[in-house]
C-alpha cells in the first residue's frame, strides 16, 4: 500500500514538473513569437516607398556620379573629369505614411507613380541626350508629346495624351504647329487611348496643354545602362522623378563625342532642365543641391541663371557658382574658363545679385 501511495505522490509532482514545462515552453515560444514580429514591423516600417517621394521645406541634397554610367546607344558617356548630377528628397518610409494618414503632413508626400510623361527619366533622359547630340551636329529629328490636363468642359477627360488635331498626326513638333491654323470654329482631337472627341472653339479645350518634345525613336539613354532594361528598374525610370538632370545629361553626352576633355580634369556638378531649344529651365530645392555639390568636392555648380537668387546667401567656398540660360552658355564657359552673359565676373566665387 505505501509502494502504491508513494508512486501516486511521484506521479503527481511529475504531471505538475511537465504542467510547469509546457507553460514555460509556451511562453517562451510566445516571447520569441512576439520578438520576431517586433523584428519584422521594425523593419517593414522603416521601409522607403518608392513611388512616394518626400519633398519638404529643408529636402536633403544628394549628388551622383554620372560619368560612366549614362549610357546613349549602348555607348558608355565617359569623358574626362568628374561629372554628377544632383537630386532634393527621399521616398518616404512607410511608418511615416502611416503618421501623415493620421494627421496633416507638414510635408505632404508626392506620388511618383502620376504626373507629366516630361519628368520620367524613361522619356527624359533619352530626350536629353539627343538634345546633346544635336548641339554636337547630329541631325536628329525630335519628336512631339501633347499632354492636356483641367477640361474646360464636361465630359472631356481628365487628363490626357492627344496624338491628333483634326486629323493630323502628332509626331513632331512641325506637325503640331500646322495643326493650330487650321483650327476653326469646331475641332476634333483623338486622344492616345483611342478616343476622339469634337467640341466647338478654336482651341484645344483644357486649362494647360503641355508640348513635350521627345527623343527621335529608337534613341535609347538612361542612366544605368543594361541595368536600365531589368523589369524593376524600367518600372522605377517610368515613375516621375523629375527631369532636373536634363542639363547635365545633355552635357556629358555632348562633352563625350565633341569635346571629350571639356571638363579639363575638373569635378562638374550641374542641375536644371532641357528644352528642345537648348535653354536650361528652372528646378527645385537648389540650395540643397548646391550643398550636395559642395560636400561632393566639386569645383564648379551650373545651375539655372533664372534662379541666381536662390543662392545669394550661399558659402560657395571651394566652389564655383555659374549660372547659365542654355546648354551652349554652359559649353561655352567650360570651354573658355569664362563666365557666358549669364554669368559676372570672379575667381573665387560668382557674385549674385543683391
Amino acid at each position: 500500500m505505501a509502494d502504491v501511495e508513494q508512486q501516486a505522490v511521484e506521479d503527481d509532482r511529475l504531471g505538475r514538473l511537465r504542467r510547469w514545462h509546457d507553460r514555460h515552453d509556451r511562453r517562451a515560444r510566445l516571447q520569441r513569437t512576439s520578438l520576431w514580429v517586433a523584428l519584422i514591423a521594425i523593419v517593414v516600417a522603416v521601409l522607403p516607398v518608392p513611388w512616394m517621394h518626400v519633398v519638404g521645406d529643408d529636402p536633403p541634397g544628394w549628388a551622383w556620379r554620372m560619368d560612366g554610367r549614362l549610357v546613349v546607344d549602348g555607348q558608355v558617356m565617359n569623358p574626362a573629369g568628374q561629372w554628377s548630377w544632383l537630386t532634393v528628397g527621399r521616398p518616404p518610409l512607410l511608418y511615416e505614411l502611416a503618421i501623415d494618414s493620421l494627421r496633416e503632413a507638414d510635408a505632404p508626400v508626392r506620388d511618383m507613380r502620376v504626373g507629366s510623361p516630361g519628368s520620367r527619366p524613361a522619356q527624359s533622359e533619352p530626350f536629353a541626350a539627343a538634345i546633346g547630340l544635336r548641339q554636337a551636329g547630329f541631325d536628329l529629328p525630335l519628336g512631339v508629346f501633347v499632354e492636356v490636363a483641367y477640361p474646360i468642359h464636361d465630359g472631356l477627360p481628365e487628363a490626357a495624351v492627344i496624338t491628333e488635331i483634326d486629323g493630323v498626326g502628332l509626331m513632331t513638333r512641325t506637325d503640331f504647329d500646322a495643326a493650330l491654323p487650321g483650327m476653326g470654329e469646331e475641332l476634333s482631337f483623338t486622344t492616345a487611348a483611342g478616343e476622339t472627341f469634337t467640341v466647338e472653339g478654336a482651341e484645344l479645350p483644357y486649362g494647360r496643354v503641355r508640348v513635350i518634345e521627345l527623343a527621335p525613336q529608337g534613341l535609347e539613354a538612361g542612366i544605368g545602362g543594361q541595368w536600365s532594361r531589368l523589369a524593376p528598374v524600367a518600372w522605377f525610370r517610368s515613375l516621375s522623378l523629375g527631369s532636373s538632370h536634363g542639363m547635365m545629361v545633355a552635357l556629358l553626352t555632348y562633352a563625350h563625342v565633341a569635346e571629350p576633355d571639356l571638363a579639363r580634369g575638373r569635378h562638374i556638378a550641374g542641375t536644371g532642365g532641357i528644352r528642345f531649344d537648348g535653354q536650361v529651365t528652372s528646378i527645385g530645392g537648389l540650395p540643397a543641391k548646391a550643398e550636395a555639390a559642395q560636400r561632393a568636392g566639386a569645383d564648379i555648380l551650373l545651375f539655372p541663371a533664372s534662379q541666381v537668387g536662390e543662392l545669394q546667401d550661399f558659402d560657395a567656398r571651394t566652389i564655383r557658382l555659374v549660372p547659365v540660360e542654355s546648354l551652349a552658355d554652359a559649353i561655352t564657359f567650360l570651354r573658355e574658363g569664362r563666365p557666358t552673359e549669364a554669368a559676372d565676373t570672379s575667381e573665387e566665387r560668382l557674385p549674385l545679385p543683391g
